[in-house]
């Protein structure tokens, strides 16, 4: 096995750090403006085992890094625990279940728009070093992304015709979040899924682009056969959202019309 880490693997180590020091302790920002203080760390040293893989590396900061290999702070089991207590405050805070679509909605935006920020600065912006670094930021949001999202389907409009399905678009997202992160750098642009833009307006992070909202004609057949399902319950329109109310087994639920 050679010395270098693969691309799979470094993205999984991103995702599995959100974005911050492994250690308990210290949990420092790895992400900078200018780029970022990523440190990968092998449990067991590579000259000993000649093992690359996830489950033998570990995210720290430079400072956690020296005390580690060099100082003897911590053991590998105390490491080895990091991981897994990661995993469990993982779960905890990205697995809760809310009521109500306003508090995870609260929950997902930030993150959404913090990946738009790195998307449009450092991808379209054409800065390829900048965009390698900020990837991983991404990677990381993008397991908290999933977490939320999968943990509350409930609270996401849905529809037999997916064309008017709000929980359509967030499986389209996450089949997109899970080939991100398995796709490597040289097979970038062959990704198959691409990012479903419709997923920022659901949750509010932008204004509805006009293109995406149906016509009065296609409106109207929707409503009228809502109507006639006795699903209809009324429409919001003049915001940046404008959305449905629907029926949806005994609940009012809204479907947007910008994912129509």
């Amino acid at each position: 096995m050679g010395r270098k880490i693969s691309d799979h693997v470094q993205r999984m180590l991103y995702a599995e750090s959100m974005g911050r020091c492994m250690n308990p302790d210290c949990k420092v920002e790895l992400f900078r403006d200018n780029g970022d203080i990523i440190e990968k760390a092998h449990l067991t040293p590579f000259c000993d085992s000649e093992d690359n893989s996830f489950e033998n590396l570990v995210v720290l900061c430079p400072n956690c890094h020296t005390d580690f290999d060099k100082n003897s702070a911590f053991t590998k089991v105390h490491v080895t625990m990091w991981k897994q207590n990661r995993k469990e405050e993982f779960d905890r805070f990205f697995g809760e279940k809310f009521s109500a679509f306003d508090e995870l909605r609260s929950r997902v935006a930030p993150l959404l728009k913090e990946n738009k920020v790195i998307f449009e600065n450092y991808y379209i912006g054409d800065k390829k070093e900048l965009w390698n670094v900020f990837e991983g930021k991404i990677l990381a949001n993008n397991n908290m992304l999933k977490k939320l999202l999968e943990q509350n389907r409930n609270l996401i409009q849905r529809h037999s015709d997916e064309s008017y399905s709000n929980l359509a678009i967030i499986d389209t997202f996450l089949v997109h979040i899970a080939e991100f992160e398995s796709t490597r750098p040289t097979v970038e642009k062959h990704r198959q899924v691409l990012f479903p833009e419709e997923i920022n307006s659901l949750f509010g992070i932008e204004p509805v682009d006009q293109s995406l909202l149906p016509s009065v004609e296609s409106l109207e057949i929707l409503i009228n056969k809502l109507q006639r399902q006795g699903e209809f319950v009324g429409i919001v329109l003049g915001t940046d959202n404008p959305y449905i109310e629907l029926l949806e087994d005994g609940n009012v639920v809204k479907l947007y019309l910008n994912c129509i």
